[in-house]
């Protein structure tokens, strides 16, 4: 009876390490992957929903995903390797060459903030009561000298 349960033993060691390398080489197969959340610059740092998150390798080969309303992103199968992380969305300044290594089976965390583009309508929309006096000003300026060059 003992050298029976020391064969099952034997056994249940052979099939425990055989298991493992496997799971091991499916790891290998998968690649890494690429996580992080993007926000904006302001001091409340509000997640950007939408933006277009490229991941290219040394070799050229390119992944493509995208941020979602709380502004994080995820791409898996990534093979180990150089990669550079660029991030676009309109109305905001692009983010070109974030370098980052993958492994396999690594699991790799990149935050990244992106830029407000101002443009004419959110300089009104933000801009203080200052700005509005000296537009004022200026325009009385403007109508002033046209008047006066009839």
């Amino acid at each position: 009876m003992m050298r029976l349960s020391v064969v099952l033993m034997l056994i249940g060691c052979v099939f425990m390490s055989t298991s493992t390398t496997f799971a091991q080489d499916d790891l290998t197969q998968q690649g890494g992957t690429i996580r992080g959340q993007i926000v904006d610059t302001t001091e409340m740092q509000v997640p950007i929903e939408g933006v277009e998150v490229r991941i290219v390798g040394t070799t050229g080969e390119e992944y493509i995903t995208t941020t979602d309303a709380n502004g994080d992103y995820k791409k898996s199968g990534i093979p180990a390797g150089r990669y550079l992380i660029s991030i676009y969305r309109d109305g905001y300044g692009d983010r070109l060459g974030k370098p980052v290594s993958v492994i396999n089976g690594g699991d790799h965390y990149v935050p990244l903030k992106m830029t407000k583009k101002d443009n004419i309508i959110t300089f009104f929309q933000s801009s203080v009561p200052m700005y509005w006096g000296l537009i004022l000003c200026v325009i009385i300026v403007i109508l002033i000298f046209a008047r006066t060059n009839r």
